[in-house]
């Protein structure tokens, strides 16, 4: 087993025993699972030479030698599958998408497999720091006592070699893997990013995922970001996020810039979207949704149940469904569990509960959080002064106006 931080730098001799060069970099196939080095970049004489993997003769960290005079070794291009592997991952950062993080990569674990050599890990903890600047030794006595004083080894095979871009950090990880994590999981790992990173993880992830992902970073990071999106995709990441959500990051932009995003919308969306930015910041109206499953009074349950498919995709939570009249005017409530359990031809109005708990648009935050838990609510209804829905506050939305977005982030997402 080699650590590359071990092997760079190390000298190489040739044939004939004699000085010719340090080790500069090593060159791997990049369409393996576990890469294998193909030939060694050496630095001889203030510039860097080559040599094919079949003139080495013997490779340790001790040092390398070849079968060949120094001589013939020479300039060469990377051909399409090769890389070189210190210059391209050392020191970057990529996905562990066991530990759902960004790491960066420390140092890179070889090992011998007969005649070749084969890149099997990444090592990313500080113990390879230390290794790398030469100062192995302190780390293990810092080590010493310690219950794992082991490299903490990434395996190989998790790292995506096939988006790798010198010029910049990069995040190592294909999007069809990035898109297996949970939205929380995105944002933790956007979140250690840069911005220009940051928006180009968003803007390469599908909308529905992209909006999710979004909501669950912190306040801090979504407006630079969706400024930094182009046009196309951060309107499209308007439309998708839950409506108070939306509204929220639209009252923290310039004026110019919300007018432009709203322009850009959809009318009904729009609409939703200028309503809740006219509503007090921390009124029940500036933190309700929009988007609530509802029923007419005279729906039977069969036909409640088919407007309840046609909402599915776009109400925050189907927990309760309200039942307004023709002037939108809140009158009942009813469960999924009612509506599943209440025989088909049977009308929503004989089965709601009337004069459901409901808060004015008015209603300030401390009074929400009292009735939701008096009351034990999965979601509150907000009416104005005639008694028209204008729209619901969720347990979730309650439970950020109470808690820290870290103690949040432990309970389960069951609400969406």
């Amino acid at each position: 087993m080699f650590f590359l931080s071990k092997l760079l730098g190390s000298p190489v001799r040739d044939a004939a025993d004699k000085p010719a060069g340090s080790l500069d970099d090593l060159i791997v196939t990049s369409g393996q699972a576990y890469p294998r080095v193909t030939a060694l970049a050496v630095k001889r004489r203030g510039r860097v030479v080559f040599a094919a993997w079949d003139q080495v003769t013997s490779f340790e960290e001790s040092g390398t030698i070849l079968r060949v005079p120094a001589t013939d070794m020479g300039e060469r291009e990377l051909l399409p599958d090769e890389l070189q592997l210190s210059a391209t991952f050392l020191d970057k950062q990529l996905v562990d998408t066991d530990g759902r993080k960004v790491i960066r990569v420390n140092d890179i674990q070889l090992l011998r497999t007969g005649v070749d050599v084969h890149v099997v890990g990444v090592d990313v903890s500080s113990g390879a720091i230390l290794r790398r600047v030469g100062l192995a030794k302190v780390g293990e006595r810092l080590a010493k006592g310690r219950q794992n004083p082991k490299p903490h080894l990434i395996d190989w095979k998790d790292v995506d070699v096939e988006h790798t871009d010198d010029s910049s950090v990069r995040l190592a990880v294909p999007r069809t893997k990035l898109e297996l994590l949970h939205p929380a999981d995105i944002a933790d790992l956007v979140h250690e990013l840069s911005p220009e990173e940051r928006a180009a993880v968003l803007d390469a992830l599908e909308d529905d995922l992209a909006a999710d992902t979004f909501e669950e970073l912190h306040s801090s990071y979504q407006a630079s970001l969706l400024l930094d999106l182009p046009d196309d995709k951060a309107s499209e990441l308007l439309a998708n996020m839950a409506p108070d959500d939306a509204a929220d990051l639209l009252a923290d932009l310039p004026d110019d810039r919300r007018q432009h995003f709203i322009a850009m919308m959809k009318k009904d969306d729009a609409e939703d979207l200028t309503e809740l930015l006219s509503y007090p910041e921390h009124s029940a109206g500036g933190i309700m949704t929009t988007d609530y499953a509802w029923a007419r009074l005279d729906d039977t349950a069969a036909e409640a149940t088919e407007r309840l498919r046609e909402q599915a995709e776009y109400v925050e939570t189907v927990y309760y469904i309200y039942v307004v009249d023709r002037s939108e005017k809140l009158r009942g409530v009813f469960s999924l569990r009612d509506l599943l359990t209440t025989p088909l031809d049977k009308k929503v109005r004989d089965f709601m509960t009337e004069n459901p708990v409901a808060v004015s648009t008015a209603a300030s935050e401390e009074e929400i959080t009292d009735v939701i838990a008096k009351y034990n609510l999965l979601a509150l209804p907000v009416v104005d002064m005639e008694g028209e829905l204008h729209g619901i506050i969720t347990i979730d939305d309650a439970i950020d106006l109470v808690l820290p977005l870290a103690w949040k982030k432990r309970l389960p997402r069951i609400f969406h």
